[in-house]
């Protein structure tokens, strides 16, 4: 089962729980271990939830890929998330050179951190939603987590 994860960025979370968001990935995942016996992780490695989706992902044993967007991507964060970035890219399987595209195109399902509100993740939202792809929209504004 190849999952990927979509969500926003630390600075656009900081008016939510991030600890309720880091539980609720870690809730989907460990359901979805539990169902299909293995799960290889998708991220595109930006700060926030990406990070914290690979954090997950290396807790528990999950084989996770770097998809990693532009090589300039470190320059637009803190210095503690680009040393945290650099140590999860060094324990991914694979670093790639991709788009989100790319992960909805190879994701059997994917993990959204969406707060309902344009932009990069808004845009990843709508192509899995036209790709008809399973994924889980974790809510950070209501709290709630919801199949599509």
């Amino acid at each position: 089962m190849n999952v990927m994860i979509s969500g926003h960025r630390k600075e656009k979370l900081s008016s939510y729980d991030p600890e309720w968001i880091k539980e609720a990935i870690r809730g989907i995942l460990f359901d979805l271990k539990s169902e299909k016996g293995y799960v290889k992780g998708y991220s595109g490695m930006a700060s926030g939830v990406d990070l914290w989706f690979c954090e997950i992902c290396k807790e528990w044993d999950i084989p996770y890929v770097a998809c990693i967007p532009f090589e300039e991507q470190a320059d637009y964060m803190e210095d503690d998330d680009i040393i945290l970035r650099d140590a999860l890219i060094k324990t991914a399987i694979e670093r790639k050179n991709v788009r989100n595209s790319y992960m909805v195109e190879t994701c059997d399902a994917a993990i959204v951190v969406w707060d309902g509100n344009k932009g990069g993740t808004h845009n990843c939202f709508q192509q899995l939603v036209e790709k008809k792809k399973d994924f889980w929209w974790v809510n950070p504004v209501k709290q709630i987590v919801v199949k599509c």
